[in-house]
């Protein structure tokens, strides 16, 4: 599935015009963030890499719609030779507000809705859930090049989820790229 995911992005690109204008309405965005997900304490789960692909269309100049595909996977030794296995898939819909929007800088926030998948398995047994999924995020796009087509993304994230009977807030620092569709 995450391969599928990353060839559909990949082909995205590549067919997609990007727009030579920085964010502004009608616009779209495509973009992957790269980074480390501190899973909540009480799971006793080390840190891993987490790896997000994003899509989204601006409303206005200040407010976008963008949805998001996140994963993670850690490995923690629990005991000499004894390891759990997490993995974590969340899709989200996410509200964005841009400042400064016609800025090389562009500053954001944004709040988002979605699922959480979580399997875990211990090498006896592997056990799954799903649940809701909320987050709220800030970070920042630095646009470069001669049209600005193109931008640094840097994020931190706290996405809450509700699996396993349970309720944990996990917290992602990302950076990655974005690039601009449309006009």
């Amino acid at each position: 599935m995450k391969k599928v995911l990353s060839v559909a992005f990949l082909a995205l690109l590549a067919v997609s015009a990007p727009s030579y204008a920085a964010v502004a309405k009608g616009n779209g965005e495509v973009g992957f963030d790269y980074g480390q997900m501190s899973y909540d304490s009480d799971t006793n789960l080390d840190s891993s890499d987490n790896l997000s692909l994003r899509g989204g269309y601006f409303m206005t100049d200040l407010f976008q719609i963008e949805g998001q595909y996140s994963t993670a996977d850690s490995n923690t030794e629990v005991a000499p030779g004894f390891d759990v296995k997490a993995s974590t898939d969340v899709i989200m819909v996410n509200g964005v507000f841009n400042f400064m929007p016609k800025k090389d800088i562009n500053p954001f926030v944004l709040v988002g809705v979605g699922q959480a998948d979580v399997s875990v398995d211990d090498g006896i047994d592997s056990i799954s859930d799903s649940g809701t999924a909320y987050q709220i995020a800030a970070g920042s796009r630095f646009f470069f090049g001669k049209s600005k087509r193109a931008a640094f993304r840097l994020d931190v994230s706290m996405i809450n989820q509700d699996t396993f009977e349970e309720s944990q807030t996990n917290t992602t620092f990302a950076g990655g790229f974005t690039f601009k569709l449309g006009k």
